[in-house]
């Protein structure tokens, strides 16, 4: 039970993480490929453990839309932060 609290609580703080990179980058007023760097590749090796570890067709797909929707929030979070760069 710890070893699944502990790789939640490392999952959490890798997904904060990554969020608030993407906001910094476009705060920095990095380019649109920058940003989309880290949502591509998040989907990309979320999609990959998905279809790895997921046995069922419903698993697969709320799998692929979750972290389709992640992808969109770290989009999202550079645009927010690009957007306040250049206020």
């Amino acid at each position: 039970m710890l070893v699944i609290v502990v790789i939640g609580l490392f999952l959490l703080a890798v997904t904060l993480g990554l969020g608030y990179w993407s906001y910094l980058l476009g705060k920095r007023n990095q380019s649109n490929f920058v940003g989309t760097i880290i949502p591509v590749a998040y989907f990309a090796v979320r999609a990959i453990l998905a279809v790895m570890t997921q046995t069922t067709t419903h698993g697969l797909v709320s799998s692929l839309v979750g972290s389709l929707l992640f992808s969109l929030i770290y989009y999202g979070l550079f645009a927010w932060g690009k957007h306040r760069a250049n206020k």
